[in-house]
């Protein structure tokens, strides 16, 4: 009797593959489809919303004033698009904030260096700190490096972001802007600078957030411009002692209360359906720019998205879950308390904004092998967006990362970088680098995914893939 049920039941997943493999959208489905995929590529409404948030409230830095002035204004909009269930997650955040920066060479010549402090950063004493600078080459040279080269030293830290792959190697240099400090403090070094990890060439200084250990002293850290890391690799070539003085003034003093807001679009219930589709975009930016490529785009996209399927509520099989997540700068706080406090909803596969404001040309996922020909079928709706289909190996995005380890399935819908790594975390992220056709292709693209996953009612393995680490699709702050 037992084997015979196990029989069944080998049987009946069989026949539950052999029906995703088989899955076709009903007639009804394809022409909503058509209609909501012309719909958003003619619609400037997400375009406008990028540009009102940055114009009207500027960056939003996590626990600021501005950040909670940019969540009202996101629920007055989607109070405005008839949104009927809107929920608020609460946290608590660190208040750090930014007050000034500024660095010299004082040998072997002098020069004014460009330069900011990584986000968390602690502050110099009020008068600055001097002292010699030792070059690091990457990540691995500071790792071996014998500690008493680096005791009562600068590091300055001189890897440059590969512009050929500059997304794939944005993960690996996050280890020297997130680690570098913990690693530079312990082998008894004053304080970290680092190249600015962009594809720019210009003086200006990008941001990032930089990680101490409970254990370890915590000493400043900063990024100076490409050009001024340029000017100290010109300094070290000439074989002369190098030395700086840094005064970076940041404050940080309590904790703060914020929130992720969470839009439903609630499917039929009289289904009595448990499960949810979710796409994720964070609100909060750092503070140098307007925070328009990160991530104004993604929650104009966010908006984007309820406008063109709040029409059709009424044909959902699925929950669709906005999540305007916050906190994603420092530790992804706001994903981490989303994943907390999920309730007995399942969800069925989860996607995110966060690469800016250019179009999506791939679709990478991280779902069971059993799924792969859905996922295919899913994608051949939006080939004529000049869309490709990627890998199954996606370490998720910013947030989405955080889900591989829930087993959630990730589609990851990868947009073009060009401007991404050039402008990120950095004084120029401001409103004139968003292009109204492409934010018109991500809204059509996510709106179409996220409808026929949830209109077909459509159930992903909960079994995802093993993932590469690092993969080129997974971007963190």
């Amino acid at each position: 009797m037992q084997k015979l049920l196990k029989t069944k039941t080998a049987w009946l997943s069989l026949i539950s593959i052999i029906s995703l493999v088989k899955v076709s959208f009903a007639a009804e489905s394809l022409q909503m489809i058509e209609k909501i995929k012309n719909q958003a590529l003619s619609d400037d409404y997400a375009y406008h919303q990028i540009e009102a948030i940055t114009t009207e409230i500027g960056a939003r830095p996590l626990g600021s004033a501005k950040e909670l002035n940019a969540l009202k204004w996101l629920e007055q909009q989607l109070t405005e698009l008839s949104v009927g269930h809107l929920s608020k997650q609460p946290l608590k955040v660190r208040n750090w904030q930014r007050i000034s920066a500024s660095a010299q060479v004082i040998s072997p010549y002098k020069h004014e260096l460009v330069i900011e402090s990584l986000g968390g950063s602690v502050a110099t004493p009020a008068e600055g700190l001097e002292a010699e600078v030792i070059k690091i080459n990457n990540f691995d040279h500071l790792n071996s490096v014998e500690a008493d080269k680096l005791k009562d030293k600068i590091v300055y830290i001189s890897r440059k972001l590969d512009e050929h792959s500059p997304a794939e190697d944005y993960l690996n240099m996050q280890r020297i802007r997130q680690k570098g400090a913990i690693i530079a403090a312990n082998k008894g070094a004053k304080a970290l600078i680092i190249r600015s990890q962009t594809t720019d060439k210009s003086r200006t200084a990008h941001t990032g957030a930089v990680r101490y250990h409970s254990n370890s002293p915590q000493i400043p850290a900063a990024a100076i411009s490409p050009a001024d890391a340029d000017l100290l690799d010109r300094l070290f070539a000439r074989n002369l002692p190098v030395a700086l003085l840094i005064n970076l003034q940041n404050s940080e003093s309590r904790w703060v209360d914020t929130y992720n807001l969470i839009a439903t679009l609630s499917a039929d219930h009289s289904q009595n359906n448990p499960n949810k589709v979710v796409f994720i975009a964070h609100i909060d930016s750092w503070d140098l720019g307007t925070g328009a490529l990160d991530n104004a785009a993604g929650i104009g996209i966010g908006l984007g998205i309820i406008k063109q399927l709040i029409q059709f509520q009424d044909k959902l099989k699925h929950d669709i879950e906005i999540v305007f997540v916050t906190a994603a700068q420092f530790n992804q706080l706001g994903i981490k308390t989303y994943i907390k406090h999920l309730n007995d909803k399942h969800i069925v596969v989860a996607t995110e904004a966060d690469l800016g404001g250019e179009s999506i040309f791939r679709l990478d996922t991280n779902i069971d092998e059993s799924a792969l020909k859905l996922a295919d079928k899913i994608h051949t709706l939006t080939t004529d967006l000049a869309i490709e289909r990627g890998h199954n190996a996606s370490g998720g995005a910013t947030n989405t990362q955080h889900m591989l380890a829930l087993d959630i399935p990730i589609f990851n819908w990868v947009q073009k970088t060009d401007n991404y790594f050039k402008y990120l975390h950095s004084a120029n992220d401001t409103f004139d680098k968003i292009s109204l056709e492409s934010i018109q292709q991500n809204v059509a693209t996510y709106s179409i995914f996220l409808f026929s996953v949830a209109n077909e009612g459509l159930i992903f393995s909960n079994k995802v893939t093993e993932h590469e680490q690092p993969t080129e699709t997974t971007v963190t702050q």
